[in-house]
């Protein structure tokens, strides 16, 4: 049994998969399994690359499987999984050698500590966004330490609704014991579209007994693409944000976190944004009348209006304006900034 299995999920990204693959082949670590996942891809060539990858090392192996997108490529990656800490990475991102090395230290099995927790645990590191004509680290809110006890029962009451998490949802830049992800598989609903991560990584959180945040460590680099981002806009993101709206609450309940309906009444507003956002990006003339059209809707104007939320971001801070007065002056002003911003980064 290997140390670390590292799920790849992998689909139409050939041209990316050497800078991922080859990082993750030349770790410092060496007890790996790497299980890579095409998910049905129609390239021609990401499968080829995948059997490949196999051929010259034999701690990967490769699933092929029918498209079902991101959420069951993981999942499938996960199920075959034998090692007691998985990471994942996406196959346009990548990885520093000595990435899984580091984390490892810090868990209790790479410690040599051991006992209990041992088969609950999650050490995060921290990760750098690579886009064009930008690249930021993005550090976690959480200050790096060991988090037990009544301290880590006081992160899980207060998971979401922030304008920062304490903690990233995103399933990769982190280890997370098998036994958290298995458990709680069945949280993990594939009808949502944005917020997928959050599906399996909150649950997770949730019942975790050991959290360990990471002092530096950008080991993760995240690739963010013009053809990934929402440019167009998408009428399903309001329905989907419902969806997780629902969902999330049920997790938090069952979990029996004390502030589920406090977190998710701001977790909404805050995803508000996102939908403000993407309907600014629209390439549309009638912009103010979709905004119009959702948030002077009456619930939603009341949730944006009745929940008491903290933004400092002066980007959220506009957004957050608009939403709340959605005229034609704020509307047209935000809708220009955004699309100066996007011009200056693409």
């Amino acid at each position: 049994m290997a140390g670390i299995s590292i799920i790849i999920t992998v689909y139409n990204t050939a041209k990316y998969l050497d800078e991922c693959i080859n990082p993750v082949l030349d770790q410092t670590f060496r007890d790996l399994e790497i299980i890579l996942v095409d998910d049905g891809s129609t390239d021609g060539i990401s499968p080829q690359k995948c059997d490949e990858y196999a051929g010259k090392d034999d701690r990967v192996r490769v699933i092929h499987k029918e498209n079902g997108g991101l959420q069951s490529a993981w999942i499938a990656g996960l199920i075959q999984a034998t090692s007691e800490y998985i990471s994942f990475i996406d196959s346009d991102d990548w990885i520093d050698t000595e990435m899984m090395g580091e984390l490892y230290k810090l868990t209790l099995a790479g410690n040599g500590k051991g006992g209990a927790g041992a088969g609950k645990e999650i050490i995060s590191g921290n990760y750098i966004v690579e886009k064009a004509g930008e690249r930021r680290k993005e550090t976690q809110a959480l200050a790096p330490g060991e988090y037990t006890g009544q301290e880590l029962e006081k992160v899980k009451e207060n998971l979401l609704g922030c304008e920062i998490r304490p903690v990233t949802m995103s399933r990769c830049m982190k280890l997370i014991s098998r036994k958290l992800l298995l458990d709680n598989i069945r949280y993990c609903d594939p009808t949502i579209v944005m917020g997928e991560d959050v599906n399996i990584t909150l649950p997770c959180l949730c019942d975790c007994e050991r959290l360990v945040i990471a002092d530096g460590a950008y080991f993760y680099h995240y690739r963010l693409l013009r053809e990934s981002m929402s440019h167009a806009y998408n009428p399903g993101l309001l329905k989907n944000l419902e969806l997780t709206d629902l969902t999330f609450r049920e997790i938090l309940k069952s979990k029996k976190i004390s502030t589920a309906d406090e977190q998710l009444d701001r977790e909404f507003v805050m995803m508000l944004l996102v939908v403000m956002r993407n309907v600014l990006r629209a390439d549309n003339r009638d912009t103010l009348g979709l905004v119009k059209e959702i948030f002077l809707r009456r619930d939603i104007r009341q949730k944006v209006l009745g929940t008491k939320v903290e933004i400092k971001g002066k980007s959220n801070r506009l957004i957050y304006y608009t939403m709340k007065y959605p005229g034609a002056v704020t509307v047209g002003i935000a809708k220009m900034i955004i699309n100066a911003y996007d011009r200056r980064t693409n």
